[in-house]
Formats: C-alpha cells, structure tokens, sequence
C-alpha cells in the first residue's frame, strides 16, 4: 500500500465474487479521483503470505471504511467473513452493510450465526450502494478538514 492510498476493505462470501468485483470497480472508479482502493482478498491477497489472518487484519485496521456485504452465501461461508466484520468493529472502522438478495428483517430471523454488531442503521440494500459511497466520500471529506 503506497503511503497516498486511501484503502476501503470489501468483505464477501466467496460465493459472491462476481458481485463483490464489479462493486470493487465502480467505487475505485468513482473514489478514483480521492486516491481510494478497495481491498479484497481475492483480488489482492498475496497467496504467498503465511498469516492470511494476520494480513487481513491489518488490511481492516488500515482502512478508512469497511463495505460488507452480506448475502445468504454469508451464512453458509463459515466464521472468516464475520471475523472480518468483528475487527472492523474491535478498530473502530466504520462499517457500511450491503444487503444482497435479502433484508435486514431476514438477517435478523437467522438462529444462528449472526453476531450482534450488525446494526439497522449500518444496513442498505446492495441496490443503493451508490449511497454508501457517497456516505464514505463525506466521511473522507470530513476527516480531510479535521486533519488541516
């Protein structure tokens, strides 16, 4: 990561892919002119390194924004998506949830594993996402006056 790089981490079920690498390409396209990349780990990865969980956290405790989206191939995809959701959490990265093919109602029905710190308020459909980038563009603007 270049010390200019503005870095938005995407959490997705694999299974999600396709969906995850065009929203990937619309918000570098449109947060291109901040400096922003969106991480992902099957994009960006290195498949070489030893601690992909060490990686991962990092990669969330250096980035200005968390996207996750969620989809009903979250729950099937095992615990490394919501250990994903927990570090952002843990380091206080502002979490944005997409919800694909399913609303927060339904989320919200699942016996089991769904932790606790998916809020309402953090939830939009994966059909607006164009509200979630604007959401993080204010939010880097905002940290960019407090910075001067």
């Amino acid at each position: 990561m270049s010390p200019k790089s503005i870095e938005i981490f995407l959490s997705y079920s694999g299974q999600d892919s396709f969906e995850a690498g065009l929203l990937q390409f619309a918000i570098e396209q449109l947060l291109g002119d901040l400096g922003v990349t969106v991480w992902t780990y099957e994009r960006d990865q290195a498949k070489s390194e030893r601690q992909i969980g060490k990686s991962l956290k990092l990669r969330i405790q250096n980035s200005v924004a968390v996207i996750f989206l969620a989809s009903p191939s979250t729950f099937n995809s095992g615990a490394a998506q919501w250990m994903e959701l927990a570090y952002a959490d843990a380091f206080d990265v502002p979490i944005f949830v997409l919800l694909h093919q399913m609303t927060f109602k339904t989320l919200r029905t699942k016996e089991e594993g769904v932790p606790p710190l998916i809020l309402e308020g953090q939830c939009n459909s994966a059909s607006e996402w164009k509200t979630v980038v604007a959401a993080i563009r204010r939010t880097l603007g905002s940290k960019a006056r407090t910075k001067k």
